[in-house]
């Protein structure tokens, strides 16, 4: 068992432990909030009973949830993954100049680390050893790093199970080195505008002057490429939005029927965003039994569950300026589709 401890922060009840596996070269922290079970309900609770209605997307990625993300990352319409995928696997030794004296390579919502596994491979050709340190919510971390070190011998890998503000300052007491944080998948389009501010705020805070950031942003384009991305004729991203009703039936006891609500995407041209919705097909009473609530629904009535934002160039370039980051440099396809933007601290 491993060694566990307790300290609180300013907010709440932390729980640490670790555990390390492999001979020492994969060490695993964890940072979980000891009201972690109740939060998703809590969570729901919050969301359904307010006056425009919703769900928080983080509560998509159950174990079926991560299942159907991995199938819309390959289905034609969803470019950002292959888009996102190719920029790396085309200008990864560039990458590298740009920031070759970092030690480390710190990811956020790092997931199974497929992309990543093109960095790391860049960088161990040229440096005897890179430490790797992946921060997730998910336990999925720990598969994903064992088998990043069975294809990396020499890589060192210190995964954190935490959110990203506090796995950030845990990594500075691991490792004082340069580092590379990196935030890919365009995930930072998740965030609302306010949110995006502070986040990067976040991460600049946590990074002394020789570290850097990158960051993978989904840019605006096409109507018609938004909207296939998001309404894709295998109907996958239908079933992954419907899925988290699916979840809150399982582990809230609810009765929602999933026939029905109906999945709806759109790109909201004020606000420059994708946003994902589950429109009430019918009015009708849902019942969550561990909340002791029951919850109305209108017909045509909706569940606001993710914004995914493109971006232009002179939004992260004002992202840049607010949160005090110069820009080093930017990695873009032919199509102008996707931008893999390397930050450093100002």
């Amino acid at each position: 068992m491993p060694a566990q401890l307790d300290y609180s922060s300013q907010r709440d009840r932390i729980h640490f432990s670790k555990m390390i596996l492999k001979d020492d070269k994969i060490v695993i922290y964890y940072l979980v909030n000891e009201a972690g079970n109740e939060s998703f309900a809590q969570d729901v609770e919050d969301g359904l009973t307010a006056r425009a209605k919703y769900l928080l997307p983080k509560y998509f990625y159950d174990v079926r949830g991560s299942k159907l993300f991995e199938k819309i990352t390959q289905v034609k319409e969803y470019y950002p993954t292959e888009t996102e995928t190719s920029i790396l696997k085309n200008y990864v030794p560039s990458i590298y100049s740009a920031c070759k004296k970092i030690a480390m390579i710190v990811e956020l919502g790092s997931g199974s680390s497929v992309k990543t596994k093109i960095m790391i491979g860049e960088f161990l050709r040229n440096n005897d050893q890179i430490i790797y340190i992946p921060i997730d919510i998910s336990n999925i971390l720990i598969e994903s790093s064992k088998r990043l070190l069975d294809e990396f011998p020499k890589l060192k890998i210190s995964g954190i199970i935490s959110d990203y503000e506090k796995g950030l300052s845990l990594v500075t007491e691991i490792n004082k080195k340069p580092k590379l944080v990196i935030f890919l998948g365009s995930s930072i389009g998740n965030f609302d505008i306010p949110e995006i501010e502070n986040f990067l705020d976040m991460i600049r805070e946590s990074l002394n002057d020789d570290d850097f950031l990158l960051v993978g942003f989904d840019m605006d384009k096409d109507r018609k490429v938004l909207h296939a991305a998001y309404n894709d004729k295998q109907g996958i991203t239908r079933d992954f939005n419907l899925n988290i009703l699916n979840r809150i039936n399982r582990e809230l006891d609810a009765d929602f029927n999933m026939d029905q609500f109906r999945h709806y995407a759109f790109f909201n041209e004020k606000k420059s965003r994708i946003e994902m919705h589950l429109v009430s097909k019918v009015d009708q009473m849902i019942k969550i039994g561990s909340l002791n609530r029951t919850i109305r629904f209108r017909q045509g009535e909706t569940i606001h569950t993710e914004n995914s934002y493109k971006f232009t160039r002179e939004m992260i370039q004002n992202f840049a300026v607010k949160a005090g980051f110069s820009i080093v440099k930017k990695w873009s396809d032919p199509r102008r589709y996707f931008s893999l933007v390397l930050f450093k601290p100002i």
